[in-house]
């Protein structure tokens, strides 16, 4: 612990240090608008919620990669899986919560997976990176926005969408270790009213074993490939001057194989699924005061996975419809209010004896409010509630006080209070290793932190503290979903930006996550303890990325991950052991090169070849990897 928070403070102060050896310019500019904090576009200034943008370049930056892999380094998520096999599932921990308190959307609008291969949350292994424009990620309980599921955080995956050209051809083409291939081609643009984006991406790899090989076994583990494709495709039509509309589509399928869990070969199992996102958004223009937006979307997750015991086949369907308004009272009065529908259905395909199918589903009816005070003398708030009517859970109201003030666009200071509710998900409720009985979760969060401006523009700095309390949280603890009495989690978010000169960037960050939980024990007192499984206290990250020429850039980071606690299941055992993690630090490269309407890439990746950590207990991690490629836009 002490080393890791050694080498973490020494990459801030360094990152300083350089901040005041050289001239700068301003890093980042609280002006920057964004549309995730708030619902409709807001300055950065004018809100207190804590957000994080990735940029279409950054995006740029990471085409030989996943959208898994870009999250892993952000401050205060870790994606588990992300170092392992590329089919291996991808598990979102968000300050130290797991997937189901994430929700995810697609411009706007949540993508959900009713078969809750990892709660609600959408497979980020259906999201190509290519048909990504940017990533917006708000930290923090945000269900009085988004729902039930926004207890952690929100992660709003912007798409590509239409061009300011007639015709506009992209893609790229990588190739990698472990006979890797990814290709995409697309063709954007825009003519008088209407805009579209149509693409397509193709990805597959040999990959290497799911499964680590112990070293009392002598044979040889096979490689457990993956192949993976997506089609995006978006048409905007501007109907009349106030009036669009924009129809959607998004279908994504893979293939995989996997193994028999920790330690366990297979050269069976093998898993197929597809995503189907579809539906459409409008928006309707209120002058120059504000906007209403009617949204309605179709989501359908099928999973078919076969074993040496036995087949599995589900089908999980969401819908989607909303309806919300924002409006400008007066130059310093806002209200956004709006009502939304949620319908979740899993079905297990595989029919029974009397050739029936087991169906189940949930559905929510929620309107809420916003008010919002913008720029009062440097004073901004934002007041919201949600009354979430569900058919099952009866009906809960949750809210969010978010104040801010901002000191001569030089410092802000902001807090949050704000409450969740979360019903369990149908696998929790249904599934082979569901409870029925489980009661309902209930969140209160709190946070509160600064973000400034030092040494004339040139260092940015944001250090945000956390806690978050679960009431009746749901965890998967030997083979059945239970109801613990509570978890406690908190922590601190710590982030530095420099430009010491025009074209290098320094950045650190460093966050710390802590969480128990409490439970009955057998005696009826209850018992605290540890419940972070595969979540480590600290993690921190090093970026430096420097525009060596026109054309050349060039980029490294080292991201280190603290020890962390896993639960083994050995063979034919129906409990579980619990294991230590060792930490681990990765170093990664990448460069490019650009002609203009076309570049060349590389990336490295874990270039010390790194082998002899855990990332997942019993599964192998890739070691030394690279991938080369050229990207085009005409």
């Amino acid at each position: 612990m002490k080393k890791t928070s050694l080498i973490l403070t020494a990459g801030v102060l360094a990152a300083s240090q350089i901040a005041w050896a050289q001239d700068s310019v301003r890093v980042s500019e609280l002006s920057t608008y964004t549309v995730t904090a708030t619902k409709f576009a807001k300055k950065l200034s004018e809100t207190g919620k804590v957000l994080t943008i990735i940029g279409n370049r950054q995006i740029e930056q990471n085409l030989g990669r996943t959208v898994a892999d870009v999250l892993n380094e952000s401050t205060g998520i870790v994606i588990g899986g992300v170092y392992s096999n590329p089919g291996k599932n991808r598990e979102v921990y968000f300050r130290g919560a797991t997937s189901q308190y994430t929700t995810i959307l697609m411009d706007g609008i949540p993508v959900a997976d009713a078969t809750g291969l990892t709660g609600n949350a959408i497979d980020l292994r259906f999201l190509p990176i290519d048909q990504v424009e940017r990533i917006e990620i708000l930290r923090g309980t945000q269900t009085t926005l988004y729902g039930a599921d926004a207890i952690a955080g929100v992660i709003n995956i912007i798409m590509k969408k239409g061009g300011n050209k007639p015709v506009n051809v992209f893609g790229d083409l990588m190739f990698g270790s472990n006979r890797t291939m990814k290709g995409s081609l697309g063709l954007r643009g825009k003519q008088d009213n209407i805009d579209y984006n149509i693409a397509f991406t193709h990805f597959t790899t040999d990959g290497i074993s799911e499964a680590a090989r112990p070293d009392s076994v002598k044979e040889v583990f096979d490689r457990d490939g993956y192949r993976q494709n997506g089609l995006n495709a978006t048409v905007g039509i501007q109907a009349t001057e106030n009036f669009r509309i924009q129809p959607f589509l998004f279908y994504s399928d893979y293939k995989s194989r996997f193994d028999g869990g920790s330690f366990a070969d297979s050269r069976i199992n093998r898993n197929e699924s597809d995503f189907l996102h579809s539906g459409v958004r409008t928006q309707y223009a209120l002058g120059n005061k504000g906007n209403i937006h009617g949204n309605f979307a179709y989501q359908r997750v099928n999973r078919f996975d076969e074993t040496g015991w036995d087949t599995t086949h589900l089908d999980g369907r969401s819908y989607f419809a909303e309806v919300y308004s924002h409006y400008d009272v007066t130059n310093w009065l806002q209200a956004l209010a709006g009502v939304e529908y949620r319908q979740a259905e899993m079905i297990n395909a595989e029919p029974d004896e009397d050739n029936s199918w087991d169906k189940h589903s949930q559905n929510t009816v929620s309107p809420y409010v916003s008010l919002f005070l913008k720029n009062f003398h440097g004073f901004n708030l934002e007041l919201g509630g949600r009354y979430t009517i569900h058919n099952k859970y009866g009906n809960k109201f949750t809210y969010t006080i978010n104040p801010s003030y901002v000191f001569s666009d030089k410092l802000k200071v902001f807090a949050t209070v704000a409450s969740g509710f979360k019903a369990p998900t149908l696998t929790s409720l249904y599934s082979q290793y569901g409870n029925p009985d489980l009661k309902a979760e209930h969140a209160d969060s709190y946070e509160a932190g600064i973000q400034t401006y030092l040494l004339q523009n040139k260092l940015d700095l944001r250090v945000v503290g956390f806690k978050r309390n679960i009431k009746d949280q749901i965890s998967y603890i030997n083979y059945k979903y239970i109801n613990f009495n509570q978890q406690r989690d908190k922590g601190v978010e710590v982030e530095v930006s420099v430009r010491p000169i025009e074209r290098l960037n320094v950045k650190a960050s460093y966050a710390y996550v802590d969480g128990q939980v409490t439970t009955q024990a057998p005696s009826g007192k209850d018992t605290t303890y540890s419940n972070l499984v595969r979540r480590p206290n600290h993690t921190g990250q090093i970026d430096l990325s420097f525009q060596a020429t026109k054309g050349l850039f060039v980029g490294t980071s080292l991201r280190h991950t603290g020890t962390r606690g896993d639960l083994y299941y050995a063979p034919n055992a129906w409990s579980a052991e619990n294991i230590q993690l060792e930490a681990y630090t990765i170093w990664n490269a990448y460069a490019e090169y650009n002609f203009g309407k076309a570049k060349i890439f590389l990336h490295a990746n874990n270039i010390t070849n790194n082998k002899k950590y855990w990332e997942i207990y019993g599964y192998s991690v890739l070691g030394f990897n690279m991938q080369s490629g050229v990207s085009f836009s005409f």
